[in-house]
């Protein structure tokens, strides 16, 4: 079941396609504004956010932006079908894809299938499950457990652990990390990954000073400790 989040302020057709989705298979959340919309993100970890850029409080562009930072898989936006410069600007602070109004629920409902099956070619190049005895991750449910605990992750912090997981053994650069996370390959989010990194050992580390399983290559990147093959399940 995909969780999908719909960010619109009642003023558009998008609020009302929730049941659709639903018959379809899918897990809807709502949001009548930007900062509602992050807490459900950071809460629920949905896999697709479908967005209207027309937002109060908070305008699209910005809770695009801000919800590509905490790590949400796909962004779809909707705009009017006039509002070009609206769509680029959109695409290049991260959505995925658009729509412009009128919303034809099936075209919806066929881009959101096309984007989950890109979402499964991705979690299939690399293993599915990790388990070495303390810990577990499980990149399909995103569960992940250290001892009998169950840790809690941001989205960020799930993505990043899984992308590293999935190359396990070598070395991801800075570049690679903050361009498949945040969509760019700007300098000033090197700041953000070392902190998210920071994060990450807090929660899976037993000595994050020492880290184990997440390995810097000072000035080059981070990777994820060798894996024997017996610690690696795949669907």
């Amino acid at each position: 079941m995909t969780k999908i989040l719909l960010i619109d302020d009642g003023a558009t057709q998008l609020h009302d396609i929730g049941p659709s989705l639903e018959r379809d298979g899918h897990q809807v959340f709502l949001a009548q504004d930007g900062p509602a919309a992050l807490k459900i993100a950071w809460q629920e970890s949905p896999q697709l956010v479908i967005l209207n850029l027309l937002l109060p409080t908070m305008d699209g562009y910005e809770t695009c932006r801000r919800l590509r930072e905490l790590g949400i898989p796909f962004i779809l936006v909707t705009s009017p079908i006039h509002d070009e410069h609206g769509v680029i600007r959109a695409l290049e602070m991260g959505a995925d894809d658009y729509l412009r109004y009128p919303l034809e629920t099936p075209i919806l409902i066929a881009k959101i299938r096309t984007l989950m099956r890109r979402n499964k070619r991705q979690v299939a190049n690399g293993p599915v499950i990790y388990n070495d005895g303390n810990l577990l991750v499980d990149l399909e449910s995103r569960k992940v457990q250290v001892g009998d605990d169950l840790i809690k992750l941001t989205p960020t912090e799930f993505r990043l652990l899984s992308i590293l997981l999935r190359k396990a053994g070598r070395v991801v650069t800075h570049e690679e990390l903050i361009k498949e996370i945040w969509g760019t390959d700007k300098n000033d989010s090197l700041g953000s990954l070392k902190l998210y990194i920071h994060y990450l050992r807090q929660k899976i580390e037993e000595t994050p000073k020492k880290p184990h399983y997440l390995l810097a290559e000072w000035g080059v990147g981070y990777r994820f400790r060798e894996i024997r093959n017996e610690m690696m399940t795949s669907a």
